[in-house]
């Protein structure tokens, strides 16, 4: 019984150490009919806070009544410096499209791209989070068409590029 207690103990006191895990989820996906890029990141809303502080933006409040009236804008000044979606070669602009704040501290940014007709090549660049969190990880899920491709970026691996087999191209005539 003592050596059960010992080991109890342990376990317990053990299962309270702060475990660091820093990432963030994206989803981006093409929308052929729109033409465009849809896409969602997904931040823990803690670490976004940090983060936009560090940035020299503190005390965003984000999702409470006393929220920054520039947070909006802050928010996505800073995804357009370390968020790229480069198609054929080309960086392609974003729009900001709007934002979810939940109550179980995730924060959901939504944007898209500007029109694309065709479609080669789509790099991923993000360097979000990367100069704060060593540990941070950049969870890409990326749909064209029925191509789909998931993937992890971090400090180490910022790029990641992909061929297109079945070519999108919208073209109007």
């Amino acid at each position: 019984m003592h050596t059960f207690l010992k080991i109890a103990t342990v376990l317990l006191l053990t299962s309270f150490i702060p475990h660091k895990y820093y990432v963030t989820i994206a989803e981006i996906n093409y929308n052929s009919q729109q033409r465009y890029f849809e896409t969602s990141i997904k931040f823990i809303g803690h670490d976004l806070e940090y983060v936009m502080e560090k940035e020299g933006h503190p005390e965003l409040f984000l999702g409470t009544d006393k929220e920054h009236p520039k947070a909006d804008s802050l928010l996505f000044h800073y995804i357009q410096q370390h968020f790229y979606i480069t198609v054929n070669q080309k960086v392609v602009p974003i729009k900001y499209f709007g934002k979810e704040v939940n109550n179980d501290d995730d924060i959901i940014i939504y944007f898209t791209s500007e029109e694309i007709t065709t479609i080669s090549d789509v790099a991923i660049t993000t360097t979000l989070f990367n100069q704060y969190f060593e540990e941070h990880v950049n969870i890409i899920y990326l749909t064209v068409g029925e191509e789909r491709f998931n993937f992890r970026l971090n400090e180490y691996k910022t790029t990641e590029k992909h061929t297109i087999k079945n070519q999108v191209t919208n073209e109007e005539n």
